[in-house]
């Protein structure tokens, strides 16, 4: 509204400054023939007036113009935004009506809302009540439950732990027993064998058996264990297999051997077969006696006989006497003998009874066989076994046997 009022006063501003321009004009024309101006030509003078005219004319039709360019815009200027504030108007009198409804139902909804609220919370109210006395009753139940429940565990816990204790000692018992027996198998093994070795694994598999026994008593048999399995540790064992068997091969080429005097030695063959024939013969003759040519024949073997007894020959060296069947079986197996004696000295680590027989069957070798190739690689191996030392200072392993032992006497006596 305020904008249409400027636009007429706008405009009315316009007319009135029109109109002077108009007057201005007006005067100026009526004004020029009032100036003073010298005779002239008459046709330069009507071409001054016609010219002032024109400029008159020109000036009036550039007024009107100008007014109605003025006052004909601004009104139709004003009356578009007249237009356009009337539709701003009504527009906002259509939003005002709408939030006002629109308030109206918020304002419903809000005391709706209000109202559904206060039901909900007296529904969850009263839910919550129940469900309270709900929760305090079982509550009540559990706890009644859980005190049963605590009891009855408390009861079997006690007799749960009471068979666990008696079986516990009896499992811890005989353990311990089994251990004692590992402990003293070492000890015989070792002291009786010199099995150490063996001695060693029955140690670490005892030690490892009182592992699962909880009692601080068992620590000392254990430092005990733990010390001697450190003693067998640092002993240096003979290859007592590997001389028992070099031995044994020894004793099995004994047979092999050559013996002296077996290169004269008769043909054992031919003799056996010339004694049968002189049983034969003889037998023939004490069948036969009254045969012509008997006696012949016996006098031609008899002093047959006697010229093998007698055999002169010519040698550079004393040599052994040849030995008949039985000898050579004692020869053979003497050497076999000394050799099978060693082997159980050094299954015993006897030093002394193992060079003992070593160095006898060396003397026999070299007094009763052949000096071949045989004989002489037979003679390195013994020469060889005999440096060997078989002895063996073996540690005393009793200690952690005689601490198990009394722990085990007297657990026996507390229970």
């Amino acid at each position: 509204m305020t904008t249409g009022k400027d636009s007429s006063k706008d405009a009315s501003d316009a007319t009135s400054a029109v109109e002077p321009v108009g007057s201005s004009s007006m005067s100026v024309s009526s004004a020029v023939p009032a100036v003073s101006t010298p005779a002239k030509d008459p046709a330069k003078a009507h071409w001054a007036a016609s010219l002032a005219l024109i400029l008159a004319i020109l000036g009036v039709g550039l007024s009107i113009y100008t007014w109605y360019a003025t006052q004909v815009a601004g009104q139709l200027e004003a009356g578009r935004e007249l237009g356009r504030l009337d539709g701003v108007d009504r527009e906002l009198t259509r939003l005002v009506t709408e939030q006002s409804g629109l308030q109206v139902r918020i304002d419903a909804a809000l005391s709706q809302n209000l109202d559904d609220k206060r039901e909900v919370l007296k529904s969850i109210e009263a839910a919550q009540s129940e469900l309270d006395a709900r929760f305090k009753s079982l509550a009540d139940e559990q706890a009644g439950a859980l005190a049963r429940q605590n009891a009855e565990i408390s009861s079997l816990a006690g007799t749960l732990a009471a068979t666990r204790t008696q079986l516990g000692s009896v499992e811890e018992d005989w353990k311990l027993r089994e251990v004692a027996h590992l402990l003293l198998l070492a000890n015989q093994r070792l002291s009786l064998l010199g099995d150490a070795e063996l001695a060693k694994r029955a140690l670490t598999l005892a030690d490892d058996r009182l592992r699962s026994v909880a009692d601080p008593a068992i620590l000392e048999v254990r430092r005990a264990l733990a010390q001697e399995l450190s003693a067998l540790e640092r002993v240096q064992l003979p290859d007592i297999s590997g001389i028992a068997l070099d031995l044994s091969s020894l004793v099995q080429t004994v047979s092999a051997l050559p013996l002296k005097g077996d290169g004269d030695r008769p043909d054992w063959i031919a003799d056996a077969q010339a004694d049968q024939s002189v049983k034969d013969s003889s037998t023939a003759s004490s069948v036969d006696k009254d045969k012509p040519g008997f006696f012949a024949a016996w006098m031609s073997r008899l002093v047959d006989d006697l010229g093998n007894l007698i055999r002169v020959r010519r040698v550079d060296e004393t040599q052994s006497p040849k030995l008949d069947n039985s000898e050579r079986f004692l020869a053979f197996e003497n050497l076999r003998l000394h050799l099978l004696v060693a082997q159980l000295a050094v299954l015993r680590s006897d030093q002394a009874v193992y060079e003992e027989n070593l160095t006898t069957a060396r003397t026999w070798l070299n007094d009763y066989f052949e000096s071949s190739s045989e004989s002489q690689r037979f003679d390195a191996r013994l020469s060889e076994l005999m440096q060997v030392d078989i002895a063996q200072e073996l540690p005393n392993i009793s200690e952690s046997l005689t601490l198990l032992r009394s722990q085990i006497g007297a657990r026996t006596l507390t229970e």
